[in-house]
């Protein structure tokens, strides 16, 4: 797939396509990170979600994209001309099957965003987050890790899940006073209890 493919690179903040643009190609992070985001109507921004290494990008079943995609982070992009990758697709039904896989993980994902901005408290909904990217980044990386990589700032976590970024701060001080988690830097945590993470995410007390 990559003969027909080019790579891009992007700097912080570099947006690799606007919402509104023409769906003309597809992409695959190679490596870094992408923030996704779609702005409302009084110009308040929504972050819908995170692409990670090795995840697709802009597959759209609409003309154009519907959000904006910037790096988090420096970022290598492979960029597949849109025509191109869907006759790849149809020649190659494994690659179809992925794709599928990709359509659910996005479909749970929203799902779960869906529940966390209605029904969970702000502690669940950070403590739900660290839980949800720790899986993503061991799916990518195959190796079980009791870290965590947190590529964007603390208010695209914010405008991810509903909260200011003051709230977002202060609960990671929360969970490092209480052990839960440990900052190595603002990018990278260690959970050093998981299952009191979970019965935070999940809103147990007992």
């Amino acid at each position: 797939m990559r003969a027909f493919g080019s790579l891009r690179e992007l700097n912080v903040d570099n947006p690799l396509f606007h919402q509104g643009d023409d769906a003309d190609f597809v992409y695959t992070v190679a490596s870094g990170s992408l923030r996704l985001y779609r702005l409302m109507f009084d110009g308040r921004r929504q972050v819908i979600g995170f692409s990670l290494p090795g995840e697709f990008v802009g597959i759209s079943v609409d003309q154009r994209h519907e959000v904006t995609a910037e790096a988090l982070e420096p970022s290598r992009i492979w960029c597949f001309p849109r025509a191109r990758f869907d006759e790849f697709v149809l020649a190659n039904p494994s690659l179809k099957d992925s794709l599928l896989d990709v359509a659910r993980q996005d479909l749970e994902a929203a799902q779960q965003q869906f529940m966390v901005l209605g029904r969970k408290t702000a502690m669940e909904r950070v403590a739900s987050f660290i839980l949800y990217l720790h899986e993503r980044f061991q799916r990518i990386t195959g190796h079980p890790t009791d870290h965590v990589t947190l590529p964007m700032s603390r208010a695209d976590i914010a405008d991810y899940l509903g909260l200011t970024k003051e709230t977002v701060s202060r609960i990671f001080g929360q969970l490092r006073n209480s052990r839960v988690i440990r900052l190595e830097t603002l990018s990278c945590i260690q959970m050093l209890n998981r299952a009191a993470l979970e019965v935070l995410a999940d809103g147990e007390t007992g």
